[in-house]
Order: structure tokens, then sequence, then C-alpha cells
């Protein structure tokens, strides 16, 4: 009895992880450049098909198997919806690949292509602050006297002064890691890279005047969300169906 018991709480377990994460990915549907998450599960075998046995399985909640537990989070990191903002400093990544940014101790990845000119000229990343990078590595600055700034498809920068000179600035550091399962998220739409990245491949490319909207579709997960609240409820069910049913099998083995 008090296998089933464990095996339920178990699943409670397991679903409050998943209702956790679709709560987040609900609030960040909002949020520019937001890559949705998914809770991934690993199922057990059974007691006896585990052990080759049918013997009586261990009263230790820990040493069970069978059931299901938490085995980690992932990250959908499909292109989301590009949405047309018109101004100059928003850009959009079409295609797999993400903008370099710096803390000026580490970098960043980022596919939040809002930035922004600080009064000093530097370029920097709405809500981190973070400095832009160029394909070469150090932090893009926009000329004071810049009265226009054209962004190409490859991430090129071109600056027009105010007498209609026009400098080019250098490239956005477009980069790929080697693996998307190794990058961690660390809040901001930021993400530290576990791992060597190397330079973007030719299909990637810049659109000025647009910003990538989140990855995530409200409706669906309001649809897994309560999946999830009946799944967990089901096992809050299961929990007390079996508690009674062990009060009664215990007052009908007590002596009268």
């Amino acid at each position: 009895m008090l296998y089933g018991l464990y095996h339920s709480a178990q699943g409670i377990q397991a679903q409050s992880f998943r209702v956790d994460v679709i709560a987040n990915n609900v609030a960040n549907a909002g949020t520019t450049g937001f890559k949705r998450d998914f809770a991934l599960f690993q199922s057990h075998r059974p007691f006896d098909v585990e052990n080759g046995t049918g013997s009586e399985p261990p009263g230790n909640q820990y040493a069970l198997s069978g059931g299901v537990s938490t085995a980690q989070t992932a990250t959908d990191f499909s292109t989301g919806p590009l949405v047309r903002t018109g101004s100059a400093y928003d850009v959009a990544l079409a295609g797999h690949g993400f903008f370099q940014v710096t803390d000026g101790q580490q970098k960043y990845l980022t596919r939040n292509g809002q930035f922004s000119v600080t009064h000093n000229g530097d370029l920097v990343a709405q809500g981190s602050g973070m400095r832009v990078l160029s394909s070469k590595g150090v932090p893009i600055s926009i000329p004071q006297e810049t009265t226009r700034i054209d962004i190409a498809d490859d991430g090129m920068l071109t600056a027009t002064t105010t007498d209609g000179s026009q400098t080019q600035l250098g490239k956005l550091a477009l980069v790929q890691p080697g693996s998307e399962g190794q990058l961690q998220k660390i809040g901001n739409s930021l993400y530290r890279a576990n791992g060597d990245v190397s330079p973007a491949g030719g299909d990637l490319q810049v659109k000025q005047g647009y910003i990538e909207g989140s990855g995530v579709s409200p409706v669906s997960e309001m649809v897994e969300m309560i999946q999830a609240s009946r799944a967990v409820e089901a096992n809050v069910n299961m929990i007390k169906f079996q508690d009674e049913a062990l009060d009664r099998l215990l007052q009908s083995a007590a002596p009268h």
C-alpha cells in the first residue's frame, strides 16, 4: 500500500515541477527573445522487472524503483515571431545564432536585440545594460555626432554623422555554441555558454527595425497548465483513496 502512496507522491512532485516551468513560460510570454522551457521526466521500471524477482519491494521510499522522477529542464530554441518596431537600434536574428554581450568580465549570449545607446555612446542591451560586442570581441561605441545608424543583414553597423560622412563601426558579434544544450539561462534573456562558441553560419541574418518576440504560445501553455494541474489533483485523490483504504484495512485487522 505504501508503495502506491510513494508513487502518487512522486507524481505530485513531478507535475508540480512541470506547473512551475509552465508558469514561468506564461510570465515571459511578452519578453523579447525569450525561449520556452519544458520539463523532462524519467520513468523507472517496476521493482520486479528491475530486480528480476517478485519479492516484496523495500520499505524505503528512496530505494523504490518504478514511477517517475524529474530529469531536467530543456529549452526550445526555435526562432520566435519577428515583430516590426521601426527603431534603428532594434535588431532581430533570423536563423540559428546569438548576439554576444559582456558585463566587462564575462561574455554572454542573447537573442534579445533591443539595443540602446548610453550617454557615453556605448551600445548596450536593454534590460541587462551589458555592452554589445563586435565580431572582433570589443564593445561597440556609437559616435556622439551620429544622426543615423544602418545595420546590414550581416550585422555591419554604419554611422552617418552630422556632416553626411559615413563610418563603418564594425560587425555585431554573431556566434553559435557547439551545442544549444550547453547553454545555461541566467535571466534577462541571457545565456552562459559552458563551452566554446564559434562564428554563426552564413544563413543567419540580422533584421534592423525588428525584434524577436517570445517563443511562448500563451494558449498552448495554458492548455498544458490545465493538464499538469489535473495530473496533480489526480495524484492527490489517489493518495486520499489509498490512505482511506489503508485505514479501513488497519481497522479490520485490529482486535476487537
